[in-house]
């Protein structure tokens, strides 16, 4: 058996994934047993070749090909069943280790009885400290965050503290370590969802067990962020265009409420943050600040054409 099977979805995302793979081999190769399991959601880029070809030439790399584009968590369940390890990584292809500090959560989670698993410090390219976790994306969550932007002191999230260790709701999705033996308590990863709301949901489940989730602040790696969601000329998975990505995340988003909550309580939700970009969109119309305008329009776009719509999921929409 492997201490850790770490889990990477490949996706229009080559020279990165080889990036990401070349530093786990850098930093963890004889500091502890180790296998790769990288799922390729039918890339066209070569990501197939440049992968097999990785894996040629170092050991425990297991490739698997989907055939067509399944999702993050239907390509993520994939890896987790035919993973070994003790303790499953849930690795984004666009991060980079810079360190071995995930020898520590490793450590830190064997034991811990109760955790079910934990988030890591998230840098962003420049090494500064980006958005590393966050709170379940609910009305209270919502209201509070609308509050400040309206009074002027919006936060996405609570500040992070690197080098610290607490309890979180979620991890961001970039990375996320989990028990496998607590994994099959709670199930795998929601199929329902192609992309986006899969950590909360998991960890809602965790937390409805009695696990807890952790921000384990002493492991850091890099996380460019967004790169195999983000369009590009080779894309046909999520869309064809950015307000196509942003349509799914309100999807998934609306997903996550009916199934903790109720229709109702999303609609709430979905008038209260709808209310919020809509002043901000008028606001910055009236101020002439043409820059602003164009962060909220997609937004409002997005959440009126996505939520209460059933989507093709599968990237095949026209």
């Amino acid at each position: 058996m492997f201490d850790i099977s770490i889990i990477i979805i490949s996706f229009n995302t080559k020279e990165l994934t080889l990036a990401c793979l070349k530093s786990i081999y850098k930093y963890l190769s004889g500091k502890t047993v180790f296998e790769v399991i990288v799922v390729d959601n039918n890339s066209i880029d070569g990501s197939q070749q440049g992968i097999e070809a990785f894996a040629g030439k170092n050991d425990n790399v297991r490739f698997i090909e989907t055939g067509s584009n399944l999702g993050f968590a239907k390509a993520n369940n994939a890896g987790i069943c035919a993973a070994s390890g003790r303790q499953i990584l849930l690795l984004n292809s666009d991060t980079y280790l810079i360190d071995d500090s995930i020898l520590m959560a490793m450590q830190y989670l064997d034991g811990q009885h109760d955790v079910f698993g934990c988030g890591c410090t998230l840098l962003n390219a420049d090494l500064t400290v980006g958005i590393s976790y966050g709170m379940f994306p609910e009305f209270l969550t919502v209201l509070r965050e609308c509050l400040e932007g309206c009074l002027g002191k919006y936060r996405a999230m609570k500040p992070q503290k690197p080098g610290c260790i607490y309890d979180i709701d979620m991890p961001c999705g970039a990375f996320f370590l989990i028990k496998k033996e607590l994994l099959e308590k709670t199930g795998y990863l929601d199929e329902q969802f192609f992309m986006y709301s899969e950590e909360p949901d998991l960890a809602k489940r965790a937390k409805k067990l009695g696990y807890r989730t952790v921000y384990f602040g002493l492991t850091r790696l890099v996380h460019l962020g967004g790169q195999s969601s983000m369009p590009k000329p080779v894309d046909t998975a999520a869309g064809k265009n950015v307000l196509e990505v942003k349509k799914i995340f309100y999807q998934s988003w609306e997903r996550y409420l009916v199934k903790y909550h109720s229709r109702l309580y999303a609609f709430a939700v979905k008038t209260l943050f709808l209310s919020y970009c809509y002043y901000y969109y008028f606001v910055f119309r009236l101020k002439k600040n043409n820059e602003a305008v164009l962060n909220f329009l997609p937004e409002i776009l997005a959440l009126k054409a996505g939520w209460g719509n059933k989507a093709d999921f599968s990237g095949n929409n026209s």
